[in-house]
This record gives structure tokens, C-alpha cells and sequence, in this order.
């Protein structure tokens, strides 16, 4: 036994099951229900219960396991020594005080505070963020925890109070040597925030929203011309709260949604002159806001347009029915009142001439129907078709295909590049006759042509200084690079009669707010891979990094280029796992990594309650020079081959992808011994 202690699941009572009641229940016997329904009577024809009102679930909170791991362990580990100190928190070891509601509380400020001094640590990170500084929670003890207790009472209260932390039991915080950068103003924040908005011809909207009886502010980027959304975003409960959570990512996503209905102008004026931040009275802003609110309004906003502000109530405009399935087989109708601007602001002093589109013909408004997969490739349904019989329409959960359901094919499209200090905005507009280049065939028989350097996303890369990989999408899902076939201006045509510029720029306009594709040229924000290391070997675990070099398929368009990268925290003794390498760059997965850090930490922490969650002490880890040369003539010597090096305290492990399994070239005590050891020429 390893002295951990083990308490029997309170939620299931050790059976690693629930017996709950059945979510049709709160519609009643109905296929249509109301979202706030609250009847208790189960729905006839249930595909989840047949009708019963109860099923029987996993029970989530001990993984199934019956028993639960009743231990904390606060570990913080400085990045630049690798040095960790840990605390286990277990019954009859925590330091109960009274809190000022009258009952009992753990305060773990004190006990961070301790373990950052033995670490060397001054200023404390989370660990899946590391630009913001981590709060210092408390464990609350239930009233009926009193220090005049019997020993065993208390320490099974205290036993069910850590078990409570079982889906997280290891919280691991980073910090440095030096001090952490003081957090930026809101002020300047929103001054940042202007200025980029002038700089990307865009709108930032603040907003104020009451919903449920509070006031939700929101700071986001808008195309201009878009509806106001149905949903309130809460980024705080004031405006410097939510300024101070609205980083550029932060306010950039979601555009691509908000904006599907806004109308598409071309830029008219294109320049890389850095736009001077103007200054933002922040508490001004807030007041006028909440003035339009005093009124009796359902929300207000300040729109940034045009370098100054314009201000607008927010009036009900009628509803909408949203529809939502069940697992259950039921359908959830759920009622949303619209918001409309008591005023729009004048017309953007940059929008150019409109962009030409037409109406997507491959799905239907207001519907699910989507164009069947049995007309992939070819004129006509299938009119055996099981999925639409031959209608050649059928209906589909996902976005449409050929328009990302905005209902619109574009004919031009700009192109805004952006290290966010300059912009350069490229206009892609097709002519008839655009010439193209045929440079290979894909399997089915289709050509697929490349065409000339204007419509190549690599050139404007390198207008600013940046490679191909380093451009991502800034007004989507952070980090989502910038496709092969958009930076080599490449594309694939269906048909004799499609003309491939055409195709290529409706193609790559699809779903884009406004005919706008934004793209940020700019290495990720993310520390050295020796960072990345140092910490793992200081956490007693594993740093896995993967390495693809396709240097061998640069002749064929049809390939992948480059090198492809993975980085991953993992348990020491976990098996290489076959899985594609993602990443464009090193850099990008490095910041992959650290953005699923916690993910991966609570990975490495056994399964089995009475296995202790890891508690690394203070022993410096071992100097590891940076492997990036190193992996880098790896990938091209094993040319298309999946290379993985795995760093632990006991040394390194090199492995080769194969199709049977991982095959091990070397281990040493370092990467430079491994690589010394398979002789390579």
C-alpha cells in the first residue's frame, strides 16, 4: 500500500455508476419541448431510457472507478533552473482557519507562497497561461467541520473536501527568477485595441448587455454592417474587467460568425504605415455606456469606427426560433429576442466599392439541407442514394461545404496581412483569362494548377519578414495555420469550364466576414524548447518531441512541405504514439503544448486512487543543451519518417515511426551522445 488515502465515491457509492434521471423528463411527453420546460414526466418514445424516466451513466467524478483519491498536491516549478517544490495536501495535514462567514477554510496562498521561495520563484503563472498571474484559492470545509471534533471525524470530512478535487488533484504553477512584467493598463489596452482596429479596417465594440439580471460586458471586433449577436458574451461584470480579459486573439474570435451577415466592400486605402494609438478615456467610455443603460435599454454599445467613438443604444427587434435535437430524439425550441442598434454609425471612411457575389446553391436558407456527398465529382444524385434518395440535397449538422453558411459565393476577396504594428491589404479579384499553370493531376483525374505570385500567401509573408509557416488565421481558432494551397496558390478544379482563379478565390472566400481574410504574420508568442524541457524534467515527467521533415516531396504539389512538428508532456513510461505531427513549426508546437498543459499533466497522474498523484521535490535537473539543430538533421536524414526524441532524467530516447510500431535507434544520457551513437553520414 502506498498510504494514500482512499475514500468510496460519495456520488456513486462505490457502484462506478449513477442511476440519474433521464433528461427527456424535463420536456415531459412531448417531441417538441420548451428549453425551460420543467415537468418530471419521461417522453414515450426516448431513445436514450424506451421510456423509463431513469438511465444508468458512468459516473464521471471517479472515472469509473468507485473509490476516489482523497489528495491535493501543489507543486511550482521555476523555468529557469527547472527547480519544483511540492506540498500533498491529505487529511490531518491541512491547517484549517476560520473564514469571515463563520465556518473553516485551507487558504493555499500561504503554502504557494512557501513552495515559490524554496523554488526561487518570484512571480507565480498558471500553468496553462502564461502571461497572467494565478489566484490563490481556498479549500472550504462544510460547516459541520468544527476543530472540537474527534480526530476521525475531521479527517473524514477532510478526506471527502480533497476527494471533491479528484478531477484536477495536482496543480502545477510556473514562475522565474525575476519578477513577472507588471499587467498592462485597460487603458492602453483599449488604446492597442483602436489602433488595431484602424489599422485592420474593422470595428471594436464594447458592449454592455443585461442578461439575467446583470450587466455582461463584451469587448470584441466587428465587421461593420453586422447584425448584433443573440447571445451576451460576459468578459466581465465592467469594463476594465473585460478590457483587461480582451486580448487581440480574444476579441478577434468568433468574427468569422458574427460576421457572416455584414456586407463586403473592397479596402479602398492600402498601407503599412503604423497606426498611432489614439487616447482612450476608458472611464468616460464606461459612463456613457451605462448612461444609454440607465435608460431602461437592454444593452448599448461604443463602436470604434472611423478613430472615434459612436454610441447607440441596443431596442428588442423581434425573435427567433432556435432549434436544437436531443440525444433523447426530442427537439428543444427555444425563443431568443433579437437586439437591433438604436443607430448604425457612418459608413467606414475605407470601404471601397461592393464585392460581387452570388447566392450559394448548394444549401437552403433556414434549413439543414446540404448538398448530398453523392454529387461530389459528378453533375447529378445518385438516385440510389440512401441519404437523399436522389433529391440530391440532404440534411447535415455540419456548415455548408461550399459557402461555410454564409449563404454567399464571393468573387473577390482581400487579403489583410498583419504583425499587428503594420498591415498591408492585397485585393485578389480574378479577371477572365487569369492565367494558371497546370502542375499535377490528382487520383480521380482532376488538374490542379498553381497560380501566378499575386495570389500566393507566401509572398506576403515575406513582405513582412516572416515564413510561410508563421501565418496563421487571426480571426479564427488561435493558431489555425494558414493552408499549403493558400500559401502556394495552388487549387484543385472540378471541371473543364472552371476557370482556376476563380475557383481559387471563391474557394478561399468562403465563410470570410465581409470577403475579408485576415492573416497574422508572426513567429507564436512561446518560450525556447530548452524551456519547455527543463520544466519537464523538473516535474519528474517526459518531454516528447516529433520531427517530419518532407523535404522529399517539395517536386509535388500534392504533398505536404516542410517540417512537421509535435511536442508533448507525457508520463515516462507512456508509449510512442503514432499520431501525425501538426504543428507548422517548432515554435507553433511549443505553444501548442503550453496551451494543453494542464491537459497533459493531469494525463501523467495515475488512473488507480491509491497510486499517489505526483509530488516532484527539489532536485535540480540535469543541463540540456538545445536540441533544435540536432532533431532538425534527424528529420533530414530520416527524410518522411516520424523521428521522436523523449527527454527524462534518465537520459534520451531516439524512435522511428514505423507502420508496426515505434522502432528504438539510441538511447543515451543526452541527444547529442544518442545521435554520436547512430553514426549518421
Amino acid at each position: 500500500m502506498s498510504g494514500v488515502p482512499v475514500i468510496t465515491c460519495p456520488d456513486c457509492a462505490g457502484l462506478a455508476f449513477q442511476v440519474r434521471r433521464c433528461q427527456c423528463t424535463s420536456g415531459g411527453d412531448r417531441l417538441i419541448v420548451e428549453w425551460d420546460a420543467g415537468t418530471d414526466q419521461p417522453y414515450a418514445d426516448c431513445q436514450l431510457c424506451r421510456g423509463d424516466g431513469s438511465v444508468a451513466v458512468p459516473c464521471r467524478p471517479c472515472a469509473r472507478n468507485g473509490r476516489r483519491r482523497a489528495e491535493l498536491v501543489l507543486t511550482v516549478v521555476n523555468l529557469d533552473t527547472g527547480l519544483a517544490a511540492s506540498r500533498q495536501l491529505r487529511p490531518g495535514r491541512l491547517a484549517p482557519e476560520p473564514d469571515p462567514g463563520g465556518g473553516w477554510q485551507v487558504p493555499l496562498a500561504p503554502i504557494l507562497r512557501e513552495l515559490a521561495d524554496a523554488a526561487g520563484v518570484h512571480g507565480l503563472r498558471e500553468h496553462w497561461r502564461l502571461d497572467g498571474a494565478p489566484p490563490y484559492p481556498a479549500l472550504w470545509l462544510p460547516r459541520r467541520w468544527q476543530p472540537d471534533l474527534p480526530a476521525a471525524e475531521r479527517h473524514a470530512i477532510e478526506a471527502e473536501v480533497l476527494a471533491g478535487q479528484d478531477y484536477d488533484p495536482w496543480w502545477v504553477l510556473l514562475g522565474r527568477s525575476s519578477e513577472n512584467p507588471p499587467p498592462p493598463d485597460p487603458g492602453q489596452r483599449l488604446s492597442r485595441l483602436c489602433a488595431l482596429a484602424d489599422l485592420l479596417h474593422l470595428d471594436l465594440v464594447v458592449e454592455a448587455r443585461r442578461c439575467d439580471g446583470e450587466v455582461a460586458w463584451d469587448v470584441r471586433y466587428e465587421m461593420p454592417g453586422g447584425e448584433v449577436p443573440a447571445q451576451a458574451q460576459l468578459r466581465g461584470d465592467d469594463l476594465r474587467t473585460a478590457v483587461a480579459a480582451a486580448t487581440v486573439a480574444e476579441a478577434m474570435y468568433g468574427l468569422d460568425v458574427r460576421g457572416l451577415s455584414a456586407p463586403a466592400y473592397t479596402v479602398r486605402l492600402a498601407s503599412d504605415e503604423p497606426t498611432v494609438p489614439v487616447a482612450i478615456d476608458l472611464d468616460l467610455v464606461e459612463r456613457r455606456v451605462v448612461a444609454d443603460l440607465a435608460t431602461g435599454a437592454p444593452g448599448a454599445q461604443a463602436i470604434w469606427r472611423n478613430r472615434r467613438w459612436w454610441h447607440t443604444q441596443l431596442h428588442p427587434g423581434g425573435g427567433v426560433e432556435v432549434l436544437h435535437e436531443r440525444a433523447t430524439g426530442q427537439v428543444v425550441r427555444r425563443r431568443v429576442t433579437t437586439l437591433l442598434r438604436a443607430g448604425e454609425p457612418p459608413d467606414p471612411t475605407w470601404w471601397g466599392e461592393p464585392v460581387d457575389w452570388r447566392a450559394c446553391r448548394d444549401c437552403r436558407p433556414d434549413s439543414r439541407l446540404r448538398r448530398c456527398h453523392c454529387r461530389l465529382g459528378r453533375p447529378t444524385a445518385d438516385p440510389d442514394c440512401p441519404r437523399c434518395g436522389g433529391a440530391g440535397m440532404a440534411p447535415s449538422a455540419l456548415a455548408c461545404h461550399t459557402c461555410r453558411d454564409s449563404r454567399r459565393i464571393y468573387f473577390a476577396l482581400t487579403v489583410t496581412v498583419t504583425d499587428l504594428t503594420r498591415a498591408t491589404h492585397t485585393l485578389w479579384r480574378p479577371s477572365a483569362g487569369e492565367p494558371a499553370t497546370l502542375v499535377a493531376t490528382q487520383p480521380g483525374g482532376k488538374p490542379v494548377y498553381q497560380l501566378r505570385d499575386h495570389y500566393r500567401a507566401a509572398r506576403l509573408a515575406a513582405n513582412l519578414g516572416v515564413r510561410p509557416q508563421d501565418l496563421t488565421h487571426l480571426d479564427d481558432a488561435p493558431g489555425h495555420g494558414v493552408g499549403q494551397d493558400l500559401c502556394d496558390g495552388t487549387v484543385t478544379v472540378d471541371g473543364p469550364d472552371v476557370e482556376p482563379a476563380r475557383h481559387y478565390v471563391s474557394s478561399a472566400a468562403r465563410g470570410r466576414p465581409g470577403a475579408r481574410l485576415i492573416v497574422l504574420a508572426q513567429v507564436p508568442d512561446a518560450p525556447p524548447l530548452v524551456d519547455l524541457i527543463r520544466l519537464a524534467l523538473g516535474l519528474d515527467v517526459a518531454l516528447a518531441v516529433t520531427v517530419c521533415d518532407y523535404r522529399l516531396n517539395a517536386a509535388d504539389p500534392l504533398l505536404v512541405h516542410g517540417e512537421r512538428w509535435r511536442v508533448q508532456v507525457v508520463h515516462p513510461d507512456a508509449p510512442i504514439e503514432p499520431a501525425p505531427v501538426l504543428s507548422r513549426s517548432l515554435q507553433a508546437a511549443v505553444a501548442d503544448c503550453l496551451e494543453h498543459l494542464d491537459n497533459a499533466l493531469l494525463a501523467v497522474v495515475p488512473r488507480d486512487p491509491e497510486q499517489p498523484v505526483p509530488a516532484p521535490g527539489l532536485s535540480v535537473p540535469p543541463v540540456v543543451a538545445d536540441p533544435t539543430a540536432l532533431l532538425s538533421r534527424l528529420g533530414r536524414h530520416y527524410a518522411g519518417q516520424l523521428v521522436t526524441a523523449r527527454f527524462t532524467r534518465g537520459g534520451c530516447q531516439l524512435h522511428l515511426g514505423q507502420r508496426d510500431g515505434p522502432l528504438p535507434l539510441a538511447r543515451a544520457a543526452t541527444l547529442a551522445d544518442a545521435v554520436a551513437a547512430l553514426r549518421l553520414a
